[in-house]
């Protein structure tokens, strides 16, 4: 659709000063180098230490694979696995080709060659590193973030993209014409249909069922606050609580702001007050939702859409307005020149609307349903044997054939061999590995070399973890995760990894005061901070990123220690709770030997598996639940994997 503004060039040079407008970004080369600088806070955020390590492969590639189409999220999937084993050097890579396209900016003979590389880069980082902004998983909102920030520099580079003099110019463009975005491809065109299709499209997402929860719009800006200083933090908490349940009204309201302010431009002569509206609009989004982009995090890979949809809203301010007596709006003369192109495009963005305004919202859990399992925590206590489990009448079927109803969190079968000739290797096709949307990677295989026989028949002895190994603190159906809880437990593993990052080798943790509680002969040894135990339980608090229980490190056939996951210990004053729904469960071991006198200091002590040592009994764990730092099948919040599989996970993140 192209947005033509009448008198575009039929102006006379000498505007009438009433008909002027200010603007801070007033010309195509202003905004050439704001772009510019945009690109090099991208590299120096690309160089930070948590960019070079696994997780950077976890949180920003294999992550966005999940609940899309199934062939992007093969593509994704495979792209991160080819990344995964050598991301040093690939981050490296990625942090200069940014910094040569900022660079490139900053200097005029180069923007074009500069702009050209970042369009191409800019597709390659929204489909692999944002998922495509994740609109096709039906959890993308623009409060977060949505379609992407780097999506938004493609569309800008084409504004700034130095177009060549046709003709000579003896008149002055007046409209959105002499606006710095509007001297690139496309000229005025462009930013007039960026503006309304950004609008546009946040007006359908806020729409969407998972934005229209009650706590949607409360959960998104509160999830932002892990890993943030700690007054942000405090800030975003309290701000988000201030919606409480109203997340159903504040996204009808966004939505219906969102058009307005899409739709302003192309109605009004005057378009700065939606400029400045959207602006504001937009400065909300990135200091609540968007969490400025968590630049402030240590693991924040751009500063996300807000600022660019404020630089855009900047230089779409026209220079010079044009002659109320003559003018016609733009979509008015659109209409008149492309009737079906408009009707159309207007057609499409009502049924969006409406089918995403209709589509129903997922049954919110009452409290006497959700997770039915916490019924029997009572008579359950610790001791390991089964709660209650809720009636599976309408469950529908899960991974493994068994009924279940939204998500099936009972323990599930244990994992089969690949066949002879692979050094037992496992397959990774076991629901037991996942976490609570019960989904493995249903290709995951182990890529290193084979593990002895000896050793493989050590870890399927000890650590099976099969359905009568791990027992659930909370068993039976429960409804999807809703979008906030999706968030929330993506920056939980975020602000996860980055915590127990400088924990690398094992005595780096026992520097730091985690002491080993299972045998350290074993390829697969706990430690715990027995400090930090204390302090949780006489607090009151788990689940909490900067007081992190315990880890798991695996040792790889050559030798090498590697950290395989932190690992968070339910304290006895806590009140068992899931805040991000059934994606992060508490599970314990069941088949383990320990102490027959229990330490209140340390209450994981494992000394082997039955039959137990002299002086030891069998016993059950405390319940735990674990943020996984190596390539498991079941992702970063999986419940516990066998032991085999621990050890190739970690052997593949190691590369060795």
């Amino acid at each position: 659709m192209n947005f033509v503004e009448e008198g575009e060039g039929e102006e006379s040079p000498l505007i009438d000063p009433t008909r002027r407008s200010f603007s801070l970004v007033r010309t195509q080369r202003i905004l050439q180098i704001i772009l510019g600088l945009f690109w090099l806070l991208d590299a120096g955020l690309q160089f930070q230490p948590f960019m070079f390590r696994s997780s950077f492969t976890t949180t920003y590639l294999l992550n966005n694979a999940q609940n899309q189409p199934d062939v992007i999220r093969w593509i994704i999937t495979n792209v991160g696995h080819f990344v995964g084993p050598h991301v040093a050097v690939w981050n490296t890579f990625f942090a200069l080709i940014q910094v040569a396209i900022g660079v490139g900016l900053l200097f005029r003979r180069t923007v074009r060659p500069a702009l050209a590389v970042s369009f191409f880069w800019a597709f390659g980082v929204w489909f692999f590193g944002e998922g495509l902004g994740l609109i096709f998983t039906g959890s993308a909102s623009a409060l977060t973030g949505a379609p992407g920030s780097v999506f938004i520099y493609g569309l800008m580079g084409m504004m700034a993209w130095p177009r060549s003099p046709t003709r000579q110019v003896t008149q002055q463009p007046v409209g959105m014409a002499s606006s710095a975005a509007g001297q690139g491809i496309g000229g005025a065109n462009t930013p007039l249909l960026v503006w309304s299709g950004y609008w546009s499209l946040a007006a359908v997402l806020f729409l969407l069922p998972n934005n229209r929860t009650p706590t949607s719009v409360s959960s998104a800006i509160t999830g932002m606050s892990s890993g943030e200083p700690s007054a942000y933090s405090h800030f975003l908490n309290s701000f988000g609580n201030q919606f409480g349940s109203g997340g159903v009204w504040s996204a009808w309201l966004l939505a219906i702001g969102s058009l307005i302010v899409g739709f302003g431009p192309l109605l009004f002569r005057r378009p700065t007050p939606f400029l400045a509206l959207g602006g504001l609009l937009a400065a909300f989004f990135w200091v609540s939702g968007q969490g400025l982009g968590g630049i402030f995090t240590g693991s924040g890979t751009d500063p996300n859409t807000g600022p660019l949809i404020i630089l855009l809203a900047l230089a779409m301010v026209p220079v010079a307005l044009p002659d109320p007596s003559t003018w016609r709006s733009p979509l008015a003369l659109t209409l008149s020149r492309y009737p079906v192109l408009v009707v159309g495009g207007a057609g499409g963005l009502v049924v969006s609307l409406l089918l995403a305004a209709v589509y129903p919202v997922a049954a919110q859990e009452s409290s006497s349903t959700a997770m039915s399992g916490m019924a029997g925590m009572s008579g359950a206590s610790m001791n390991g044997t089964s709660g209650q489990t809720v009636a599976t009448a309408t469950c529908t079927k899960g991974n493994n054939g068994a009924p279940r109803a939204g998500l099936d969190v009972d323990n599930t079968p244990n994992m089969v061999m690949a066949g002879p000739g692979t050094g037992m290797n496992m397959n990774g096709a076991d629901a037991s590995a996942a976490a609570g949307l019960n989904t493995t990677k249903a290709n995951w295989h182990y890529t290193g070399p084979a593990l002895t026989t000896a050793e493989a028949q050590e870890l399927l002895a000890q650590g099976e973890n099969g359905p009568t190994d791990i027992h659930m603190l909370m068993s039976g159906c429960t409804t999807e995760p809703t979008f906030s809880e999706q968030i929330n437990a993506a920056q939980y593993v975020q602000s996860t990894s980055q915590a127990v990052a400088r924990y690398s080798s094992p005595s780096a943790a026992v520097a730091a005061g985690y002491a080993p509680v299972s045998p350290t002969t074993y390829p697969v040894v706990y430690y715990v901070n027995p400090t930090i135990v204390a302090a949780n339980a006489a607090a009151g608090r788990t689940l909490d990123p900067q007081q992190v229980d315990g880890l798991v490190f695996a040792e790889t056939p050559s030798g090498q220690q590697v950290l395989t996951a932190a690992m968070y210990l339910l304290p006895s004053t806590v009140t068992p709770s899931m805040p991000y729904g059934a994606l992060v469960q508490w599970h314990q071991r069941t088949d383990v030997c320990g102490p027959s006198s229990e330490s209140a200091s340390n209450p994981l002590q494992i000394t082997g598996v039955p039959p137990c040592p002299v002086g030891s009994v069998q016993q059950s764990t405390p319940f735990m639940t674990m943020v996984w730092q190596v390539p498991v099948a079941g992702g970063p919040l999986a419940i516990q994997p066998p032991d085999i599989q621990i050890v190739e996970a970690a052997i593949m993140s190691a590369g060795t």
